[in-house]
């Protein structure tokens, strides 16, 4: 693990991270810090619209990860969802001490698609397990090609770089044929919802 870069982590090698912050190992925090508060500065600020209280948020949302470490479980879910269901949990907690805000916060508000990890969906929001099922349905529908992809990324787990190198294509091809096959079945799901 010492010789690859945490942008090259797998679910894997961050459950193993996180095994030694569990034992207090400040080091192996700090790949986990520098990794993911850029990515959690981003995802907050979409909707609390605060450099500041964004900043704030993600010194939270790390704090929780040092201090309640012991409660991930890596077989239950990957290193992202779980921290991302932190930030998540205390930006509903932000959202609802605002004075004047809206009543009703929208799901595509909390997560924005370009930062919803594919296992939030399953482990998070029994809503999409529904989602999931139509999709494994409607997966014959794709070119044999999208389907590849769509089980390596939302059934099999795989990050997207890992699905590239899988299938020897480049990352952009893998999001390509991610997104056409995205756009076929949410089409094809709509229309048999009519």
């Amino acid at each position: 693990m010492q010789s690859l870069s945490p942008h090259h982590y797998g679910r894997r090698e961050w459950t193993e991270c996180m095994d030694r912050v569990k034992q207090h190992d400040k080091a192996a925090y700090a790949i986990i810090f520098r990794f993911y508060a850029p990515k959690l500065k981003s995802f907050v600020f979409k909707f609390v619209h605060s450099e500041q209280v964004s900043a704030e948020l993600v010194q939270d949302v790390m704090s929780v990860v040092w201090q309640k470490a012991m409660l991930f479980d890596g077989e239950k879910s990957a290193l992202s969802t779980w921290i991302f269901t932190i930030a998540r949990n205390l930006c509903f907690d932000v959202i609802r001490k605002q004075k004047g805000a809206e009543a009703y916060v929208y799901a595509d508000d909390i997560w924005p698609n370009e930062y919803c990890p594919p296992d939030l969906i399953e482990y998070y929001a029994p809503e999409h397990e529904r989602l999931k099922e139509q999709v494994l349905q409607k997966l014959a529908l794709l070119p044999k090609p999208q389907q590849d992809i769509v089980r390596a990324v939302f059934i099999d787990e795989m990050p997207q770089q890992e699905v590239a190198d899988l299938f020897n294509i480049p990352l952009g091809t893998v999001k390509s044929r991610l997104r056409l096959a995205v756009e076929k079945l949410r089409i094809s799901i709509d229309v048999e919802h009519l």
